[in-house]
């Protein structure tokens, strides 16, 4: 419906403000801008854009410095990502983590 096209370019919205600000090196802009994409999100059922959001911020708390609230977030999108079978956002949320608990010098759970 059109409520749901306008609300969708509304999360693309957010999502490209959120990569413009990640790449100026404003991780904080950032998720605000993701936090917003992920409520649009979750109110149209869009799963996948769950799933990539949701590793978006992730990403986010990485650069911050903050490697377990990123864990939190990726853990949430590689469920989402699974359920929905995309393969290369599982295969780029895996390689996240593991960058992750190799920060937290965790080369196991890598």
């Amino acid at each position: 419906d059109d409520l749901g096209g306008k609300l969708r370019m509304r999360a693309e919205f957010f999502t490209d403000l959120g990569m413009v600000s990640s790449a100026l090196g404003q991780p904080r802009r950032a998720i605000e801008y993701y936090e917003q994409d992920l409520a649009i999100c979750k109110e149209t059922q869009d799963r996948r854009g769950e799933g990539q959001t949701l590793g978006n911020l992730g990403s986010c708390y990485a650069d911050l410095g903050e490697p377990r609230r990123a864990i939190e977030y990726y853990e949430q999108s590689l469920e989402i990502l699974k359920e929905t079978q995309d393969r290369r956002g599982e295969g780029q949320t895996l390689n996240n983590l593991g960058n992750c608990y190799l920060n937290l010098g965790e080369p196991r759970r890598a």
